[in-house]
């Protein structure tokens, strides 16, 4: 029993900073314990654990790049819907709503994502005759602004996943990506709350250049009302 009406999200995100909407920037990696500081965040590799996450005041995400190691990141910043998350490393990787909308400190990057209309991403879990959608990609490098994205979504069913040992139900979600001026196909996958449409899981491709980033939401963010 969830108490006090919370939905699951809202459970594990107690006791992360709550922040306003607008810009906020906070000192996480200089302030963290030395000890959580190099031995979690800067081991990319070492495993984590739901009662060390528990306790850090921050909103987490663990990504892996590939066949790269997987590594901690914490929110450092939210700008509207756009939260930042920053590694260590100082790699930094966006998300808006579970889409994963701009990236910095890796060797291409997405500096911008625009939809034309609202992005399906954040209504997966009630996916219904979503035609095709358009977004747009400003690339670097290469200078290269405004390349049309073309997607459709294929609902692929009920799937339960683990993620840093708490199992979620979700419903699994196919993407499927054009870029026809860079003439590049790929395909990205969402886990979501079937309640909620809270994205656990995904894998989402940023360049043509990089392999698929894996990213689980380990500890939500809490965000307070305007």
């Amino acid at each position: 029993m969830i108490p006090g009406g919370l939905s699951r999200r809202q459970l594990f995100a107690a006791g992360s900073v709550a922040l306003l909407g607008g810009c906020f920037d906070s000192p996480i990696v200089t302030k963290l314990p030395d000890a959580i500081r190099f031995a979690v965040l800067g081991v990319p590799d070492v495993p984590l654990q739901r009662a060390a996450i528990a306790k850090l005041p921050y909103a987490t995400i663990s990504a892996k790049i590939g066949r790269g190691p997987r590594s901690l990141l914490v929110l450092a910043r939210i700008e509207h819907s756009n939260l930042h998350f920053l590694s260590a490393d100082r790699v930094a990787l966006v998300l808006r709503k579970g889409r994963l909308v701009r990236t910095a400190g890796l060797p291409e990057s997405v500096r911008e994502t625009r939809s034309a209309g609202a992005d399906p991403v954040a209504g997966l879990h009630v996916l219904s005759g979503v035609g095709e959608h358009v977004r747009y990609l400003d690339l670097e490098p290469g200078g290269r602004y405004g390349v049309p994205v073309l997607s459709t979504y294929e609902r692929l069913g009920p799937e339960k996943i683990t993620v840093l040992e708490i199992e979620f139900d979700t419903i699994r979600v196919r993407e499927r990506n054009r870029a026809l001026t860079l003439r590049w196909h790929f395909e990205n996958e969402f886990w979501v709350d079937p309640a909620d449409g809270f994205v656990w899981r995904s894998r989402q491709h940023m360049t043509r250049g990089l392999p698929a980033a894996e990213i689980d939401i380990l500890k939500p963010a809490q965000i307070a009302p305007a």
